[in-house]
């Protein structure tokens, strides 16, 4: 957007985005190798991270799982061990097991793309090979079922690679009923929560933060341990898994989990407040408000360089209209409520955690909050407006979410300390740095819930009462 803004471009382009003429836009030749390049990069960015950084966080996820089994808790150094030691192994691993798993989709992909070059019709070129693409995609998820184990693979018996997905298809294979069990199982459970999301929806109930919250804490931990367990006990000369009767802990969920869960926010609460008066943390703050501010100067000179006329000139476009759908009988508030603070406090625990790749995902978090906030500001008829839209619930959720990126370049500096001059006492503080992450978006979310139910419930009151119509 940057680009297009300091050639004069953005405004035609956006235009034609709002429009609906996304090909035009896309294959205009002033545009278009601009946007090759960008795409180019883009991907090529995304990839690596993901592939990098799953490398990481897979690794000392199922690294806990087996440490798990063996020992009575799970330790943050034993988390970044993990994490350390196998990182580069497990990140062969998912390239090769991606790779692997969807190269019939990428090879459909690539002819398509060859027939487009030769023929110059891409509707036409992706057409004439839909039926084979159905194929594809049944091929790859077939692979996906043999290359289920594949990262537990990497961290129970220290391999990676080929021979990762080679142990991977052996266990799958010759435990076939097991693993399409599994696979059926996790898949129920996934189109039970669309299902449950969907069906929401014309009752006024937002249910995507709440099943993405399921999901992210509850549901994949719970099936990549089983999946890690089905792989452990499946190899030969691993005696089965004893079987030993217990009492239910439904019971103990009811009685110890609440009072359990509200220690550790009081933990959290006591940690933010330790966090933000500390001295040393001070360059920390600096550096997450400057990014906000950063983010919030870029947008508004995105904005006034031709993407806000582009709004503006769009049919039936007025500034003093809020968002119909946050407002009763759309939607309950309260379960807007429910649905934005969990929505925000996620955002916030990928912002503080994601700074263990040095720093530089927190910045870049904050940095487009800010972004976000300096497209929206020109295009309210008002400051006075803007402040009764952002102020109710951006007074404790915008500090809120600053906090986290402060506490995430921590985390990143201290993984820089780690990775430059490796010593026991770097390694210290990067596991001290990543508890003070963790416990400090804990008590994150209570002021998330606070601001998420104020902008439900009292923004859109105020906001009518500044001039706002919905």
């Amino acid at each position: 957007l940057n680009l297009l803004a300091g050639q004069g471009l953005l405004k035609l382009f956006a235009t034609r985005i709002f429009t609906g003429n996304i090909f035009g836009a896309i294959t205009d030749p002033a545009i278009f190798p601009m946007l090759i390049v960008l795409a180019t990069i883009s991907l090529v960015g995304i990839a690596l991270v993901g592939i990098l950084g799953g490398g990481f966080v897979y690794s000392a996820e199922y690294g806990a799982y087996v440490d798990a089994w063996h020992k009575d808790s799970v330790s943050f150094n034993s988390l970044l061990a993990n994490g350390s030691r196998r990182w580069k192994a497990m990140a062969w691993t998912i390239f090769l097991t991606v790779l692997f798993t969807w190269s019939p989709l990428i090879l459909v992909g690539i002819v398509t793309l060859l027939v487009y070059v030769g023929t110059g019709n891409l509707i036409a070129a992706a057409l004439s090979f839909l039926v084979v693409y159905e194929f594809a995609i049944g091929a790859s998820l077939l692979l996906s079922l043999f290359t289920l184990y594949a990262y537990p693979a990497v961290v129970v018996d220290q391999i990676s690679g080929f021979a990762a997905v080679k142990h991977s298809f052996r266990v799958a294979s010759h435990n076939l009923g097991t693993t399409m069990t599994y696979a059926l199982v996790r898949g129920a459970f996934q189109l039970l929560l669309a299902f449950i999301v969907i069906l929401g929806a014309p009752l006024g109930l937002p249910l995507t933060s709440l099943t993405t919250a399921v999901v992210t804490l509850l549901l994949l931990p719970i099936l990549h341990s089983t999946k890690t367990m089905i792989y452990h006990y499946a190899r030969p000369d691993v005696a089965e898994m004893e079987f030993r009767p217990s009492n239910p802990i439904i019971g103990d969920m009811y009685r110890r989990l609440p009072r359990a869960a509200w220690r550790k926010v009081k933990n959290g609460l006591f940690e933010i407040g330790r966090f933000l008066v500390s001295p040393s943390n001070f360059p920390f703050h600096v550096a997450a408000i400057l990014a906000l501010a950063i983010g919030i100067i870029d947008g508004n000179y995105i904005t006034n360089s031709g993407l806000g006329t582009a709004i503006q000139l769009q049919p039936g476009y007025d500034p003093r209209k809020g968002n119909p759908n946050v407002i009763f009988p759309n939607v309950l508030p309260p379960f807007l409520g429910i649905d934005l603070f969990l929505h925000n406090w996620l955002v916030s625990v990928g912002t503080a955690l994601a700074g263990i790749g040095f720093g530089i995902p927190s910045f870049a978090d904050i940095l487009f909050n800010g972004f976000i906030l300096g497209i929206v500001q020109p295009l309210t008829p008002s400051n006075t407006m803007f402040l009764a839209a952002i102020l109710p619930h951006g007074i404790i959720e915008i500090p809120s979410l600053v906090i986290a990126g402060s506490v995430g370049i921590k985390l990143g500096t201290a993984a820089w300390r780690a990775k430059l001059s490796p010593s026991p006492e770097s390694t210290e503080t990067l596991s001290q740095s990543l508890r003070q992450a963790v416990y400090v978006v804990v008590g994150l979310a209570v002021l998330f819930l606070i601001a998420g139910l104020i902008e439900a419930d009292i923004t859109p009151i105020i906001m009518r009462m500044y001039g706002w119509t919905f």
